[in-house]
């Protein structure tokens, strides 16, 4: 899914969720805080890992 194709944020995450290149994912994480009007608040780690950025998607 092209992320500017998205409808919604919950397409956003669940495209988050499926991409398998680290730094599309990255940016599409950021597109959902982004997008978000009070993102969850997370220290984000020094090195944003696979995991982490899962267990962020389960509390937007």
């Amino acid at each position: 899914m092209n992320i500017f194709q998205a409808k919604s944020i919950d397409e956003l995450v669940w495209a988050c969720r499926e991409e398998k290149d680290m730094d599309r994912k990255v940016a599409l994480y950021h597109q959902i805080r982004e997008a978000l009007s009070f993102p969850p608040e997370l220290a984000a780690p020094s090195m944003m890992t696979d995991d982490f950025i899962d267990s962020a998607l389960d509390n937007v």
